[in-house]
């Protein structure tokens, strides 16, 4: 009863999450907000062990997409969050930039295996996305900025711990178990209670600070203007990476952009970040809800065969 409860855990998942989200504003926590970073770590460790290790041989099969959901997310989202600052005054403006330069959100590879689409393809998006946001976006945030100098170290260091480590012992511990393939359903379900768990994280984080009004429209505005790529990717993509393109472009790493914008701003410019991380991590969970009322959801898996 319990591993079929923990199975359709996912069916629940955005009700899980608005009720994570109104009790963080109910009752905050700070001690979890500060530990977000493990329960990422957490959420790559799940996501791991339902990916087989000769699966990732299938992104040399995905070069193109792979560099079109690294590189086109970061050349589209930097200008158009440009845009979307002019509209507002420092510290939500210098905010809404750190955004348009931070990477994709590491979240994204459990919301791409829970809706079914290609876990593998959107690792490795991930991992290019940080190393592209660890190199281009401090001298493109300056640019955008008119002048500011953020530190990489800080960034590196916990891509190792919330995505390398992880991914290297979930894909060891599955190499080295093979039977864990038959608890893919359990593994999803426990994805899910994760994300519910990292959104009342991020929301409890994102009342420490003002001008949150302001932050909060700020972030809707750019996950609208966010749409603008995701449209064009659903024009051009195949049928079976549509989904993994859409969540991988959409959503941005609200813990990234937190860190830039502390280190180039201060600590009042990081608000938009962690109100922007409430709002993208509900619409990933309501993306992931939409689509598996709109058909089956196969298991947590790593790749998806084109149909």
């Amino acid at each position: 009863m319990l591993r079929h409860r923990l199975t359709r855990t996912a069916d629940l998942l955005l009700p899980l999450a608005v009720v994570a989200a109104a009790l963080a504003l109910l009752v905050p926590s700070r001690t979890v907000s500060e530990r977000s970073d493990w329960i990422l770590a957490a959420l790559v460790l799940f996501t791991a062990l339902g990916i087989a290790p000769s699966q990732l041989a299938n992104l040399r099969e995905r070069k193109m997409a792979l560099a079109a959901l690294v590189l086109a997310p970061f050349v589209l989202l930097a200008p158009l969050a440009w845009a979307v600052s002019r509209l507002f005054a420092e510290p939500v403006r210098e905010g809404v930039l750190a955004l348009g330069v931070s990477s994709t959100e590491v979240a994204v590879v459990g919301l791409v295996a829970l809706a079914g689409g290609n876990a593998v393809l959107a690792l490795g998006a991930l991992t290019g996305s940080l190393v592209v946001s660890a190199l281009a976006g401090p001298p493109v945030l300056s640019l955008l900025a008119g002048g500011t100098d953020v530190a990489v170290g800080e960034l590196v260091g916990r891509f190792v711990l919330v995505v390398l480590l992880p991914l290297a012992a979930g894909l060891a511990l599955r190499g080295l178990v093979p039977r864990i393939k038959h608890a893919e359903g359990e593994l999803g379900g426990l994805a899910a209670l994760t994300l519910v768990v990292l959104v009342y994280a991020a929301m409890s984080g994102a009342g420490q600070g003002g001008r949150l009004l302001s932050a909060a429209l700020a972030s809707i505005l750019f996950l609208v203007v966010s749409a603008a790529p995701l449209a064009a990717w659903l024009s051009i993509a195949q049928r079976e990476l549509r989904i993994t393109g859409a969540l991988v472009i959409e959503l941005r790493d609200f813990a990234v952009a937190a860190t830039l914008a502390a280190q180039a701003f201060g600590p009042a410019a990081a608000t938009v970040a962690g109100v922007y991380g409430v709002l993208m991590l509900l619409a990933g969970a309501a993306a992931v809800q939409l689509l598996s009322t709109l058909g089956p959801r196969p298991p947590v898996r790593g790749h998806r065969p084109a149909r």
